[in-house]
């Protein structure tokens, strides 16, 4: 009897995998850049950045989120930016193959938006020591393909931002034109033109600068750099100087605590975002030492304030003013 029950058993269950997998359905990526998280929320580790156009398998979900398998690897995406259905375009067949951040391979050799590693590494401290770029980090993102096509634009290549053959071999050589102006770090600018700043669309990148990460912000007119953590905030995010020290500084930069707009730049995780911050401490208070009442804001591209759940035309002309300067 015992031996019949567990029969029956492992027949049903031969039966439900092949109904598991139908239940499976193939999406495609539409977001310029979609992060692959360990689990289902912005504070879970990243573990794979995938490109517009990539196809993948999806496998339940979780709320907002999908548990989505990647070749080998399964993770969780935010559902938004996923569409149901495969594309028919030879590009996004062709970026479907290559999707995943992968390591790319090793010093000069040709590497694109998405790859991290040596060669990244490499092309970046090319471009980083001909004026193009602020930081070397080993990952491909927007600052990198911006600081790319300037490069390009410069010296006569293509200027489609993917490093090829042609582009490492002028990088290679030693009649590589400069960025004008110098160096990577002086003003001037947006980030097509080598500056490496970035626009971050809030509404479209929530999981950028996720909750409870620590980054430095550069306060434009005075060149002040303080330390923030942010704690919270679903329209902009909401944050605190990460110590008194850091308080002290951004006090220096107001005078008085004040709602006074000003355009900054947020540097976190090898990137350049162009933003806008207000001096008043208000509400919350997470960090306890820091000698800061409550938080302030900080606005990016298209955020909101939390009171009206509008667009402030203040922010959003500081983080324009931010975007034509570099760190």
């Amino acid at each position: 009897m015992k031996k019949w029950k567990s029969g029956l058993m492992l027949l049903m269950l031969l039966c439900l995998i092949p109904l598991m997998s139908a239940l499976a359905w193939t999406g495609t990526v539409t977001a310029s850049s979609l992060t692959v998280r360990k689990s289902n929320t912005t504070e879970s580790k990243a573990i794979a950045t995938l490109r517009k156009g990539a196809q993948v398998e999806v496998l339940e979900t979780k709320g907002s989120w999908y548990k989505i398998k990647d070749g080998s690897r399964t993770g969780y995406v935010a559902k938004k930016y996923i569409k149901k259905g495969s594309s028919s375009s030879d590009d996004s067949k062709s970026s479907s193959k290559s999707s995943s951040s992968s390591s790319s391979g090793k010093e000069g050799d040709p590497c694109r938006v998405g790859d991290k590693g040596a060669a990244v590494r490499w092309v970046q401290r090319k471009l980083k020591n001909l004026g193009y770029l602020s930081d070397v980090d080993g990952d491909y993102g927007t600052g990198t393909k911006n600081a790319v096509k300037a490069f390009q634009k410069r010296n006569g290549l293509s200027a489609d931002g993917q490093a090829g053959a042609k582009t490492i071999e002028k990088l290679k050589s030693k009649n590589a034109k400069k960025a004008s102006g110098g160096s990577g770090s002086s003003g001037g600018g947006g980030s097509d033109d080598g500056t490496g700043t970035e626009s971050l669309s809030w509404f479209k990148h929530p999981d950028r600068i996720p909750h409870h990460a620590t980054f430095k912000v550069k306060d434009i007119r005075t060149g002040k750099v303080f330390n923030v953590k942010r704690w919270s905030g679903v329209n902009h995010a909401d944050c605190e100087p990460a110590s008194a020290s850091d308080t002290k500084i951004m006090k220096s930069i107001y005078g008085s605590w004040s709602w006074r707009r000003r355009p900054i730049l947020v540097k976190y995780n090898g990137h350049v975002y162009a933003a806008s911050m207000n001096g008043m401490p208000h509400g919350t208070q997470t960090i306890k030492n820091n000698n800061f009442n409550g938080h302030f804001c900080i606005h990016f591209t298209g955020s909101k304030t939390h009171g009206s759940k509008k667009v402030d035309s203040a922010h959003q002309s500081c983080v324009k003013e931010a975007l034509k300067h570099s760190w």
